[in-house]
């Protein structure tokens, strides 16, 4: 049997090989965790030469990408003073020119305040019907959140009324009810915890559908511009179209009788010529629109048309 570790060493795979470190190029905050996977594979595969290192990386992301990133300075060699040798750039050093180009991989500036914003109001429109959906909000509010805090992005207390901020109204009433059982020493003017919050709601959805319901990555659909204002009340619901009529109508008529009853009032005829007066509203004499006069209008109103 041949031990030799130089012959046991595994082999970069083939471009397009299901083994092959992929990048979605429409996400670049991904591009950090593809460069971590090609290094997991050099070290694996004993592979340390800076020019193979940087050949191999642009290896596996489409024709265009691998045309810039090879077309880097940084992919040479260095500028040389005097008769120095030309000192070739090192991986890193290629690598961390390529991050340049995206400026959404930059690890010091994974998110900001307005992407947790995005994210809460996305959440209060969409709703929260199962503890699938809100086991989701949870997760993908956590991620953010803790990153804030941990670069002083972010206050404890506005971390927590953010994520009361996405919880529909109808469920945020529950949850509440169901904390001021489990937690009644909790003052009024303190936020609830975001996992206290959670452990609520767990019991509030309790039997619904526990499957996620994402069906695209939400941290990349919420690194949008510009921040979000305070989530939005839900619309009352549209009258029926037939009220709507009836109302009309009704408005109408009202104003069309106030307006009969001004012209007969003010009318310096005698009152036998009354009997002459023509109807505005089904044209036969005899009577006028006011209210109880003529007999088809009072039919219709009553009708509702």
């Amino acid at each position: 049997m041949n031990n030799d570790p130089v012959t046991r060493r595994a082999r970069m795979p083939p471009r397009n090989d299901t083994t092959a470190p992929k990048w979605d190029e429409s996400c670049p905050r991904e591009l950090p965790q593809y460069f971590k996977e090609l290094e997991y594979l050099f070290a694996d595969c004993g592979i340390a030469d800076n020019t193979q290192k940087k050949e191999y990386a642009a290896r596996y992301v489409s024709y265009d990408t691998a045309e810039t990133w090879l077309g880097l300075p940084e992919f040479g060699n260095n500028v040389t003073i005097g008769n120095n040798a030309p000192c070739p750039y090192t991986y890193q050093e290629w690598k961390a020119a390529v991050l340049k180009l995206y400026p959404g991989a930059d690890a010091s500036a994974c998110y900001n305040l307005g992407d947790l914003e995005r994210l809460v109001n996305q959440t209060f429109n969409s709703g929260l019907a199962t503890l699938g959906r809100f086991s989701d909000y949870y997760r993908d509010f956590q991620r953010i959140a803790r990153w804030l805090l941990a670069n002083g992005k972010l206050y404890r207390n506005k971390e927590r009324r953010l994520f009361q901020q996405g919880i529909p109204t109808s469920l945020w009433s529950k949850i509440v009810c169901r904390l001021e059982i489990t937690l009644p020493d909790q003052h009024p003017e303190d936020p609830y915890e975001v996992d206290q919050v959670f452990e609520g709601a767990k019991w509030v959805l309790k039997g619904t559908d526990t499957s996620t319901t994402k069906t695209s990555n939400v941290t990349s659909s919420i690194h949008l511009s510009s921040s979000i204002a305070n989530p939005p009340t839900a619309p009352s619901p549209a009258p029926k179209q037939e009220t709507l009529e009836l109302v009309t109508t009704t408005a109408i008529v009202s104003t069309l009788e106030r307006l009969e009853a001004l012209l007969t009032n003010s009318s310096t005829q005698p009152q036998q010529q009354f009997a002459n007066s023509t109807c505005h509203f089904c044209g036969e004499t005899g009577h006028t629109m006011v209210r109880s006069t003529c007999i088809k209008l009072e039919q219709m109103i009553l009708q509702g048309k």
